[in-house]
């Protein structure tokens, strides 16, 4: 099954099967009926099911991360509905107040948020009945999402959406939400990248990222005005003796051509940030204007 291995009875009824055939099907175990009118098969992603459980969609961070976006540091799971939406299989009933537990699904203990959108049910005939579009994925995240995050995620669809689409995306959004989006750039890898670019920023540091190093090649960005190169999120091959030869070959031509390297992990970026400004800063002052 196609469409991300989860499907509407009404998707599977337009794509020539009968209800016969879902029958069958769901008896040979070639899918699963995990609620009314949703079948799912075993190449879908565990968050999809859920959602498809719950009787939702993936949505802002959530639909990202099955994007391949940065999708920040929230591991619950999004899930739209509508507002009239009924029969959602979670661990307790939504409206329950005071409830002593986090909501998760009826069948799995993963946290979920529920948003009860006007727009919220899922599509019985869309392309996808799992996730929300990518772009409804990226206006969800700038308004759901802490600056940090919404921008990082947006820098990283880059490479998906061009920039000027993105802008006219969100042409109409709020004057806040604009002002998010124009603070995205092209250039960051992954969402350790952007979070770099976007705290260095900050504090009047600037990051050129993607920049071609001769005998080298391409690095993850090197700071404005220096000669201090940034390689972000490990570069570790501690397995890969190739690697680490070319790690050391790569370490000694940035000396010869005059280069400092200041290798920041995600380990460090989230856990010790004062550590990588130190490390840059400290650098910055040894090697402090490019020739």
């Amino acid at each position: 099954m196609a469409l991300g291995g989860v499907a509407t009875r009404q998707q599977l009824i337009a794509a020539g099967l009968s209800g016969f055939d879902l029958t069958i099907a769901v008896k040979r175990g070639e899918v699963r009926r995990v609620r009314q009118a949703r079948y799912v098969t075993d190449s879908a992603s565990f968050d999809a099911v859920a959602a498809a459980r719950v009787g939702g969609l993936l949505a802002g961070t959530s639909a990202a991360r099955s994007y391949g976006l940065w999708s920040g540091f929230d591991r619950r799971l999004h899930i739209p509905v509508g507002v009239n939406s009924a029969r959602l299989r979670t661990n307790v009933p939504p409206s329950f107040i005071g409830r002593p537990t986090e909501l998760t699904p009826d069948t799995s203990g993963r946290r979920i948020v529920l948003h009860w959108l006007e727009a919220g049910a899922v599509p019985e005939l869309g392309p996808e009945c799992w996730r929300v579009s990518l772009l409804v994925c990226l206006r969800q995240v700038v308004a759901w999402c802490e600056c940090e995050t919404a921008i990082a995620t947006l820098d990283t669809a880059l490479a998906l959406v061009p920039r000027d689409a993105l802008l006219d995306t969100f042409a109409t959004a709020p004057v806040s939400q604009r002002e998010v989006v124009a603070e995205c750039r092209p250039g960051s890898d992954s969402g350790y990248e952007s979070i770099v670019r976007q705290r260095l920023g900050a504090i009047g540091v600037v990051v050129i990222q993607q920049v071609q190093i001769a005998r080298v090649g391409r690095v993850d960005g090197l700071i404005a005005g220096t000669r201090v190169v940034l390689e972000v999120d490990g570069r570790e091959y501690h397995d890969d003796p190739a690697a680490v030869e070319e790690d050391r070959r790569c370490g000694a031509e940035f000396v010869a051509q005059g280069y400092t390297r200041v290798q920041l992990s995600s380990t460090r970026i989230m856990t010790d940030w004062p550590w990588c400004v130190r490390m840059v800063l400290g650098a910055m002052a040894q090697f402090p204007v490019a020739s």
